[in-house]
């Protein structure tokens, strides 16, 4: 869990909209149903590999993190699929056919689903 430090902004706060952010939408989403950065919240949550922990510097690394080097990092949590799995989930019909995993979606077109 972490800190959207570069865009907490108070005047967001009120955010509730987010129109049609993906290209198969055919009507507007709420913020909360994105990814997007700028929220009402900016607390953010990212599965991640953790690579290296130094503890007395305070320096997490990992080979991926969707967010600027710097970000204050709240929490971590250990992946546990008891909880934090869920085999079928229900998803919207507009990224139905996203990658299901983050092994695989680095050969996804991803720039083709975005309006932005």
């Amino acid at each position: 869990m972490w800190w959207a430090h570069e865009v907490d902004d108070p005047d967001l706060s009120a955010l509730m909209d987010a129109g049609r952010p993906y290209a198969r939408l055919d009507h507007d989403l709420g913020i909360f149903s994105t990814r997007s950065p700028l929220r009402s919240n900016p607390l953010a949550l990212t599965v991640i590999k953790l690579a290296s922990v130094d503890v007395e510097a305070g320096i997490i690394e990992t080979p991926y993190f969707d967010a600027q080097d710097g970000t204050p990092v709240l929490d971590l949590k250990p992946n546990t699929p008891s909880i934090d799995r869920v085999e079928r989930p229900q998803l919207p019909a507009w990224c139905a056919h996203w990658p299901g995993s983050v092994e695989t979606s680095g050969d996804f077109d991803w720039a083709g689903e975005f309006r932005f």
